[in-house]
């Protein structure tokens, strides 16, 4: 059975908009400056932060998203962008340059899949999708 491949990818201003307006609905605290540029790497999964300039005292400021959070992040502009995003596809981040990509895969038919991998895959699809259900029912109460 076919499986059909959908990629998207987000520019470092878009990544950067994705994740204030996470934030923001998520009432995270950000620092009250201009963000400087936003940083995407590789750690245990893909990360981003924000980057702002030191503070009054010299010291860096940096606000840090797990992946979770990172695909919430973008899950979240899409649906304010009004992208579509599937909820039923498996979706995986990487990064590309400072760009995020999310890839997302539809399998049409009867496509075996190791448990383990299935199961693994519908919990983390289930947090982003429900910290983003989260956030944007937060901006919906307001």
């Amino acid at each position: 059975m076919p499986v059909e491949l959908r990629r998207l990818v987000f520019s470092e201003e878009e990544v950067q908009a994705a994740l204030i307006n996470y934030a923001l609905r998520s009432d995270m605290r950000l620092p009250s400056a201009s963000v400087r540029n936003v940083k995407i790497y590789k750690k245990d999964g893909l990360f981003a932060s924000l980057v702002y300039p030191p503070n009054e005292e010299g010291e860096a400021r940096e606000v840090e998203f797990s992946e979770a959070h990172l695909a919430a992040a973008i899950i979240l502009y899409c649906r304010v962008q009004e992208i579509p995003v599937p909820r039923d596809v498996r979706k995986v981040l990487t990064q590309d340059g400072n760009k995020v990509a999310m890839t997302m895969q539809v399998h049409y038919g009867d496509q075996p899949k190791k448990k383990a991998e299935a199961a693994s895959e519908a919990v983390e699809n289930a947090q982003a999708e429900s910290a983003a259900s989260e956030a944007s029912r937060r901006l919906d109460k307001d």
